[in-house]
Formats: C-alpha cells, sequence, structure tokens
C-alpha cells in the first residue's frame, strides 16, 4: 500500500480521536447498585449522551469525558446537577464486556477553586461496583 494511504488512515484516526469518536461507552442500559443506592439505571443514548437515575434524588444528564484517577487517564461520564443545585457528579469507570466497572465518584460544585471530591463514603471502591449492561436502546 502507498505512504499516501498510510498517511491518510492515520489522520483519519488522528482526527476521530479529537473529536471524540473513540469515546464512551456503548449504547444501552445499564443497572446495577453503587454503596446504598441498589436501583441505578444509566442510560447511554446513541447520540452519546447520558442519563443517570436512582442516584440522586432527581435524573441527571452528563455526557462522556476523560478524567484521572491517581495520576491513571480513565473514561469518565460527568453529569450536571439540577438547576436548583449547580454541581457536576463524575463516575470514573473501566467497560467490559458485560458492563461498566465504577471505580470512583467524586462531586464538585461551580465556582473559583472547585475541585472533584469523594462522593462516597469509601472514594475509591473495592471491590469496584459494576452495572451491567441489560440491554440495547
Amino acid at each position: 500500500m502507498s505512504k499516501q494511504f498510510y498517511q491518510t488512515a492515520v489522520l483519519l484516526l488522528a482526527l476521530c480521536w479529537l473529536a471524540g469518536c473513540a469515546g464512551g461507552p456503548e449504547e444501552g442500559i445499564y443497572t446495577g447498585a453503587i454503596g446504598k443506592k441498589d436501583q441505578i439505571v444509566l442510560t447511554i443514548n446513541p447520540d452519546g449522551s447520558a442519563r443517570l437515575e436512582g442516584y440522586w434524588q432527581e435524573s441527571l444528564t452528563g455526557t462522556h469525558e476523560r478524567g484521572s484517577l491517581k495520576g491513571q487517564n480513565m473514561d469518565a461520564l460527568v453529569f450536571e446537577g439540577p438547576e436548583s443545585k449547580k454541581f457536576k457528579l463524575r463516575f470514573l469507570y473501566e467497560e467490559d464486556d458485560n458492563g461498566l466497572i465504577i471505580q470512583a465518584i467524586h462531586s464538585r460544585n461551580y465556582g473559583p477553586g472547585a475541585r472533584y471530591v469523594p462522593t462516597e463514603k469509601d472514594g475509591v471502591f473495592s471491590p469496584p461496583p459494576r452495572l451491567t449492561k441489560f440491554s440495547s436502546n
């Protein structure tokens, strides 16, 4: 194959990565328990947006982002709190064949100097909870 073909392929892969094409969990519905919250439902939509039910008193919407945990880059789902209480909720996860393994959950308020802090009693889970893929949308 020609050099131009390889250059084009590398360029397309780089553009896809920059645009976020290679990120985010697979579309579908994931269910499970996290801590004392035993009826979590996470829906990943075809457009990549996410909806979290059962963790907060209201449903939260979010998107896929990159995050880090103890210096290790990981995938994250970041949800926005309701208008009445502005905050961000971040699920750091790893994906496997059966669903999502939640490594940590952090939250942060808006404002100067705001940082993510652990939300659950154990900021990093051991063993980590799992949200099992229930179905595709």
